[in-house]
């Protein structure tokens, strides 16, 4: 009995430009909407944005983050996170830098026990 052979390969990246992991905070606005979402990565022309409610499917956005304003368009969607074609290049290396800077502003805080049920 022969078996068929079957070749799988991965599937290659063809985007243009290189996109940038991150986890910046931000707001998308539309159509009288603004929801708070998670930058998860960024690219001159693109971005994914992840959250609880988001637009659909060609609807048009602002997004605004820390040093970011930028009109774009939903490209796809999924559960909660889309894909946006961004109206014009960003830098996306200043965008993740102005958002390091802001967090460095706000030092994490650490608290000492020191009793029972008592923080300092």
């Amino acid at each position: 009995m022969a078996m068929d052979s079957i070749s799988y390969r991965a599937r290659v990246e063809r985007r243009r430009e290189s996109r940038f992991a991150t986890e910046v905070g931000g707001m998308l606005h539309w159509d009288g909407v603004s929801q708070p979402v998670t930058i998860r990565n960024i690219s001159i022309y693109g971005a994914l944005v992840a959250g609880t409610w988001l637009p659909t499917l060609g609807e048009r956005v602002t997004l605004i983050a820390d040093g970011l304003e930028v009109c774009g368009t939903v490209i796809w969607e999924g559960p909660d996170r889309c894909g946006l074609l961004l109206s014009r290049a960003v830098d996306p290396l200043a965008v993740i830098a102005e958002a390091r800077v802001h967090a460095a502003d706000h030092p994490p805080i650490t608290l000492h026990r020191i009793g029972p049920g008592t923080y300092a």
